[in-house]
């Protein structure tokens, strides 16, 4: 027997409102962020998945609102930030200047195919690692690298050093 609850967002899912696809994400995520910590390590991922799908299909709000529970709540979906993360830099930003699900080769590739205004988020992290930090000095315009030089805790490599003297 289906309970209600999962036919209630299968029908959400077959709903192409904006309405719809918005009320499906929230649930989705207020899936992740229950305290009963219900689902499985294979819902987990069935969810992830699905969430991950959806992303694509709904309102640059909804995305903005997604990344930012994501950059501060404890839900460990790295693929989805990953999405987000590659997204508008307005939807991007919180996720690039705080998140811990967004990994160094993830925010490498994000520093060399993205926009300046996604490295500069990124120059924004509490901690640079000297991968992430080579990164941007080179692909990064002058703000990026100042940002980068102000942030206390960046490591920068001596071939940054070397390059940015």
């Amino acid at each position: 027997m289906v309970s209600k609850e999962l036919q209630e967002l299968l029908l959400l899912a077959q709903d192409k409102s904006s309405g719809a696809r918005s009320r499906l994400v929230e649930n989705i995520t207020d899936l992740f962020l229950s305290d009963e910590g219900r689902l499985s390590e294979h819902e987990r991922a069935l969810m992830s998945d699905i969430l991950g799908k959806l992303v694509g299909r709904v309102e640059t709000e909804i995305r903005k609102a997604l990344a930012i529970t994501l950059s501060s709540s404890g839900i460990d979906l790295p693929e989805v930030a990953t999405l987000l993360a590659n997204d508008d830099v307005e939807i991007a930003r919180p996720l690039l200047e705080r998140s811990k699900l967004l990994q160094d080769p993830d925010l490498v590739e994000i520093v060399r195919m993205r926009t300046d205004e996604h490295r500069m988020a990124i120059a924004m992290r509490e901690e640079i690692s000297e991968p992430l930090s080579n990164a941007l000095v080179e692909y990064g315009g002058e703000d990026v690298i100042e940002a980068l030089l102000n942030s206390h805790d960046s490591q920068l490599s001596d071939r940054a050093m070397e390059y940015l003297v």
